[in-house]
This record gives structure tokens, sequence and C-alpha cells, in this order.
């Protein structure tokens, strides 16, 4: 009689475990897809800055198999490449450093979408590059901005 009462008691802490678990995953699901299609509307409305945050705020809440986490990365991309080939290098940053960071943080066992990490570290890389180039291009001349000693 003992053992039933166990039993049950172990199927139903097993049960409840599981509707939580799930209840906690749909939540996330699709507080995470909404983030997408706010995203999406502001992308389309041209403001790639509210963009980013809701792409972003959209791969915070992955989840497993949500297509909505790979697709806002993209995003995140197209809209940093953007910025990148029109030459505003800080926005560009902010986008590749979005995707990383956002990765970064949704790791617990295993970290999801390794791939978008590395190729945004190379990406971000590459713009620090062309910022500090574009930064030395436009500096003046030390001896110019002296006005020359002893005069």
């Amino acid at each position: 009689m003992e053992k039933v009462r166990v039993f049950k008691a172990i199927r139903n802490a097993v049960i409840i475990i599981v509707v939580l678990v799930a209840m906690v995953w749909v939540k996330t699901y699709f507080y995470g897809l909404d983030q997408y299609k706010q995203g999406e509307k502001a992308m389309a409305s041209g403001d790639l800055k509210d963009a980013i945050t809701d792409y972003e705020t959209a791969i915070h809440m992955y989840t497993p198999f949500a297509e909505y986490v790979p697709a806002s990365a993209q995003r995140l991309w197209e809209i940093g490449r953007g910025f990148e080939r029109s030459g505003d290098y800080d926005w560009a940053l902010l986008a590749y450093r979005s995707i990383r960071s956002s990765f970064y943080g949704v790791r617990s066992l295993y970290t999801p979408y390794k791939s978008w990490i590395i190729r945004s570290d190379a990406r971000i890389n590459r713009v620090l590059a062309l910022q500090a180039r574009q930064h030395t291009k436009t500096a003046p001349p030390k001896a110019a901005a002296s006005g020359g000693k002893g005069e």
C-alpha cells in the first residue's frame, strides 16, 4: 500500500514539473515570436534602431526549434551590413554585437547557433579596422595642430 502512495506522489510531481516547463516554454516562445514581429514592423517602417532592439530581444527569448531566432539574427546581420556599407560604423557594430551578445546570453549547457557568434566576431573585427582607418584619415596632422613651438 505504501508503494502505491509513493508512486502516485512521484507521478504527480513529474506531471507538475512537465506542465510548468511547458508553460514557461510556450510563454517564452510566443513572447519571442511577438518581438520578432515587432522587429519586422519596425524594419518595414524604416526604424532600424528599434528593429535592432526587437530582434535582439527575440533572440534573448530563445527556445529550441524556434524559427524566429535564426531569422532575427539574419535581420540583425542585414541591418549591420547596411550600416557598414553606408559608413555608419557605430550602428553596424551595435547590430553585430547584438547578435553576439544575444547568443552568449542564452547559452546554458550548450551555446546555440555558435556560427553566428563566429561570424559576428569576424565582422566586428572588420568594422573596427574600418573605423580605425576612418579616424586616422580624419585626424588633423600633429605638426599643423600644434602651431609650431617657439614662435
